[in-house]
């Protein structure tokens, strides 16, 4: 009977050993198939992109390579879809195949090579011991499988950032610094903000090389140091040529605007205070989490201090990330944890070597109730020490799931030619992407055509959700058929970075000039949390002088001027206008076929606002243009027609604003180039 328990035991301790891959697996289906939700934006949109490159595929190879060829120099290219690729093409890209597929070619390989660091920083310790405790401790780490089970591919970026890593620490080769720059390119090739994770290694690496530099033994000859000067700059310089001839090779458009675009202006609203972003970063593991992981590497450097090399790498590292996440970016999106998820697991197994049996056994009893509370519903409960674990992401599922199909159901029928439909409403409830994905999930067609974008099909306007990278709320609300309107005012950052979804919101709570062009349909709708909707639907065309005015009021309501808003807009969002927002004075516009009167509104500033010129260059001759100047109240106080290239506008008061109609005497297309307002 003992020799057969003993047998037991060693069968299990090997499976443990030897098939701990499938553990993740089945648990990640398990939590997939528990889900009953409608996904949105980031949540799907990766998976939507395998499903179109799959069809591409099946098409024809040649367009499958052109589509990913294409894709290179845009921001979210489908060099992540590769991999995924086989898998697609056999088992499909149902949501349970892409996650598992996430899991399998990303999530396990970034465990596997995290715990493979350890050799490097446990030299004394049997590689084999230290590579499984690594990987014991890394599955137990949530983050180290919410960003995959939410639906990102991300955890391929940060498999290239740990690779590197171990690249460095490893054995010594003439190529190393060059695999290191081309692992860190080729992470940011996958997902644009690992260069801040390339930075936060190749900082750590550069720092290192130069302390152990800076502690040649005294007596160093000046030709020696002068010798060792040059094989640090010769490594840096490796290491940071290699990763941009790599990105410049794959990605040159992509890494031009990496390289000159302002990335943190634009995406300033969605960064969080310090205090809130530390709480973030700190509730994702479990304030409990890094209390021990504190105290495991205060007892290495007490006790058993790593290398010298390996340490201050670590520490450099560790600091340079937490840097750039937690203070600098301040994103609370679960993708953005992967930068800190090796060095929790990295410190947990510093931790775990420093400990006797039993408090061993207590740390993985913590780490096992700490991913119950995080990946399970028991999270959610209000439980007695609860905030010292980790912030809980289980299985999505909505309670209103039917009613949500009756609201999509609804726009279905009121749109059956497409007509666009404003939703004023951004969060998790209810949100642009969730009402399209659902839209897809019910009426998504049999034959998918290529040119389809997934999710096509409900029009519901397109319009970035936070201040720093949106426009004013104008057009969307001129070109609208339909609005929907959740109550109460649905925003997922904070109000003052959301005036683009709440001053819309206001335009009807307040019942604005511009609501009388809408009617109230008789259906109500009632979501999670409360959440009432309501349906309007357009009953006029809003006229230029109505649309400057509620353009005057929302300026009044914003703190600053929205982040992409160009000085022109367009009052006939209808017409489709290339170039409007291609740059700002000059402007460059173009109308494939126009046929009743456009309206343009110039926003910018003036060099004199008491006399402006309006200059086009060439001068259209085949239709009139007629330029105004406007007051602060929207009120015409200057008019001239422009049957020149240039015309000059004159008036007693200043001018805020100035309005150019266009009016075709038969459909045309027309093109304005070099409009310039001075």
């Amino acid at each position: 009977m003992v020799s057969k328990h003993l047998r037991l035991g060693i069968g299990v301790s090997r499976w443990l050993r030897e098939g701990w891959w499938l553990l993740p697996i089945l648990l990640s289906g398990l939590y997939v198939v528990s889900e009953r939700t409608f996904y949105w934006t980031d949540f799907v949109v990766y998976q939507h992109r395998v499903t179109e490159l799959v069809l591409a595929f099946q098409a024809s190879f040649g367009l499958g390579v052109e589509r990913i060829i294409n894709s290179l120099n845009g921001d979210y290219n489908l060099l992540y879809v590769i991999p995924l690729l086989p898998i697609s093409l056999v088992l499909g890209t149902s949501r349970l195949v892409y996650i598992l597929s996430l899991i399998v070619l990303y999530g396990l390989p970034f465990v596997a090579v995290t715990a493979y660091l350890l050799r490097y920083l446990e030299p004394t310790v049997q590689p084999k011991t230290s590579f499984y405790r690594g990987v014991m401790l890394g599955g137990l780490i949530p983050m180290t499988w919410i960003p995959s089970l939410r639906g990102f591919p991300d955890t391929v970026g940060m498999l290239c950032v740990v690779a590197a890593s171990c690249l460095y620490l490893g054995r010594k080769c003439w190529w190393r610094f060059s695999g290191i720059g081309g692992l860190l390119a080729v992470a940011v090739l996958f997902r644009r903000h690992f260069a801040y994770g390339g930075l936060a290694v190749g900082g750590a690496i550069a720092l290192v090389e130069l302390w152990l530099l800076l502690r040649s033994p005294p007596g160093t000859s000046a030709a020696d140091l002068k010798q060792r000067l040059w094989h640090y700059g010769r490594n840096m310089a490796a290491m940071a040529l290699s990763g941009l001839a790599l990105l410049l090779l794959v990605a040159p458009g992509f890494t031009y605007r990496a390289l000159t675009a302002n990335h943190h202006a634009v995406y300033a609203s969605f960064s969080f205070p310090i205090p809130e972003s530390i709480d973030y970063f700190a509730s994702a593991y479990g304030y409990l989490i890094w209390g021990l992981l504190i105290w495991g590497v205060w007892r290495r450097w007490r006790y058993q201090p790593l290398e010298a090399r390996a340490g201050a790498f670590l520490l450099l590292w560790g600091g340079l990330a937490i840097a750039f996440q937690v203070f600098l970016l301040r994103y609370d999106s679960v993708h953005y944890t992967l930068h800190l998820t090796p060095l929790v697991i990295v410190g947990m197994s510093l931790l775990w070597r420093s400990l006797s049996r039993l408090p061993r056994q207590l740390l993985l009893g913590v780490l096992l109730l700490n991913l119950i509370l995080a990946l399970t519903p028991l999270g959610s409960q209000n439980l007695p020490g609860r905030h010292l674990f980790a912030s809980t992401h289980p299985p999505l599922v909505r309670q209103d799931y039917q009613e949500l199909l009756r609201l999509v159901a609804t726009l279905h029928e009121l749109t059956p030619h497409d007509e666009p439909v404003h939703l004023i409403a951004a969060s998790s409830s209810l949100n642009r992407g969730l009402l399209r994905n659902a839209h897809w999930y019910n009426y998504a067609p049999e034959s998918i055509p290529l040119s389809c974008q997934i999710p096509c099909g409900l029009e519901i306007l397109g319009l970035p959700t936070a201040d720093s990278n949106s426009i004013y709320p104008l057009e969307p609300l001129l070109a609208a058929e339909y609005i929907v309107l959740a109550d109460p005012l649905q925003y997922h950052l904070p109000r003052q970075q959301q005036q683009v979804i709440a001053v819309p919101y206001q335009v009807f709570q307040e019942s604005w000039a511009i609501t009388k062009d809408f009617e109230r349909l008789p259906d109500r709708f009632t979501l999670e949390n409360e959440i009432r909707v309501s349906l309007y639907r357009r009953r006029r065309p809003t006229d230029w002088q109505t649309a400057v005015n509620t353009l005057i009021e929302m300026q009044s309501r914003f703190r600053d001027r929205p982040g992409l808003q160009s000085d022109w807009l367009n009052l006939n969002p209808r017409i489709s206008l290339q170039g409007q927002y291609q740059g700002s004075n000059p402007a460059n516009f173009a109308i494939e076929s126009l046929s009743e009167p456009l309206h343009l509104l110039y926003i910018g500033d003036f060099a004199n606002p008491q006399s402006v010129q309006l200059q086009v260059s060439p001068h259209p001759n085949s239709f009139p243009l007629v330029a105004h100047l406007l007051n602060s109240q929207g009120e015409s106080i200057a008019t001239s027609n422009l049957i020149s290239e240039s015309v000059t506008l004159t008036s007693e008061e200043p001018a805020a604003y100035l309005l150019l109609t266009l009016t075709p005497p038969s459909s045309m297309s027309v093109q304005l180039e070099r409009l310039a307002v001075h």
